[in-house]
């Protein structure tokens, strides 16, 4: 899992050249996971799982208001989470600038679609913290990720890292947060707006 560019900081850096160095021991020595790491990605899974939902809620209501674009129309019920954003944002752009705030949803979707890949590190690779340093050293096995990621698959006892600072991935969860709650705001609003 690549993290997108901005978030890559000093720390980040450095720790990266730090776990590449290391033996697979070592790296499974790191440091667990504290009661509040876990109520952190607990909180944006959770984030995610509501927006998804609203997401899904959304492009059903586009789908009833004949609002979907046609390569979108007789599909929409089985994109998969991560495209349900990008679906979305094509309904917005066509939306009426004078009922709808387009910048705004367009920020929201945007930086919900940037922060998925978050979700997905929590959801899907092992947590570890790195000594003296606020930051996540997150691991997976899998060799289709890495394939994906890295463009080759995993060598023998080697897994695919990311690493993520603490203290911009709780900023983050909380513009989540926000983005999550303006979605659950914009649905009924839809609804009124454009059902039949």
């Amino acid at each position: 899992m690549v993290l997108p560019r901005e978030d890559r900081t000093a720390k980040v850096i450095a720790v990266e050249e730090a776990i590449k160095k290391m033996s697979p021991q070592e790296l499974a020595a790191l440091p667990g996971l504290d009661g509040e790491d876990f109520k952190v990605f607990g909180t944006l899974i959770q984030h995610f799982c509501f927006i998804d939902l609203n997401l899904r809620r959304a492009l059903e209501l586009s789908a009833i208001s004949k609002m979907l674009p046609k390569s979108t129309a007789n599909r929409y019920q089985d994109l998969h989470d991560s495209k349900l954003t990008e679906a979305l944002i094509e309904i917005v752009k066509g939306m009426d600038a004078k009922a709808e705030d387009i910048p705004t949803a367009l920020t929201c979707l945007e930086g919900i679609s940037k922060a998925r890949r978050c979700r997905n590190l929590v959801g899907h690779f092992a947590g570890k913290r790195f000594p003296n340093q606020d930051v996540y050293v997150f691991a997976s096995k899998s060799d289709p990720d890495a394939r994906k990621v890295l463009g080759r698959g995993l060598a023998a006892h080697r897994v695919h890292t990311a690493v993520a600072g603490r203290s911009e991935f709780l900023k983050m969860t909380k513009s989540v947060e926000q983005a999550q709650l303006w979605l659950a705001k914009k649905i009924p609003e839809w609804e009124q707006r454009y059902r039949d």
